[in-house]
């Protein structure tokens, strides 16, 4: 993260695994990784409750945000405010939250790559709209197929 800027991003997915929506957010002045991948949550979880979702299952980069949301680690103070209004809508959609590693969540880190070019919060639903690399990704995704950086 490179002065305070940042990028988060997500996949809305129904039951069989088929794309509902996906979103992309440009953050600003955040002290940490942790902050963004917070306010991306928070983003997904939001977009979860529009649209009437309940059961969800939601998974994560971060083990460390997972750790927090699940109460296993105490909050950090400067990110209470959020963290607090996770585990309020999280509670409100049924939503389980884990932990996937780094190369499972290939969709979500193409959204917060993506998001270089959004300058405020854009959400797609149609899958000609989707940029080509998340396109793949969700694809590989999909498929259960991993893609590995060179």
């Amino acid at each position: 993260m490179q002065s305070g800027k940042a990028g988060g991003g997500g996949i809305l997915r129904d039951h069989n695994g088929d794309m509902h929506c996906v979103f992309a957010a440009p953050y600003c002045n955040l002290k940490s990784s942790l902050a963004a991948k917070a306010l991306a949550l928070r983003d997904g979880l939001r977009m979860c409750c529009k649209i009437g979702a309940s059961d969800v299952q939601v998974e994560t980069d971060s083990l460390n945000l997972v750790h927090i949301v699940t109460k296993q680690t105490p909050w950090p103070w400067d990110l209470s405010f959020i963290l607090h209004e996770i585990v309020v809508i999280a509670a409100k959609v049924q939503a389980e939250i884990t932990h996937v590693p780094r190369e499972g969540n290939k969709v979500a880190d193409c959204l917060a790559g993506f998001v270089v070019s959004c300058a405020y919060f854009t959400s797609l639903d149609h899958w000609a709209d989707l940029p080509s690399n998340v396109m793949d990704s969700c694809r590989h995704d999909k498929a259960g197929v991993s893609i590995q950086e060179p």
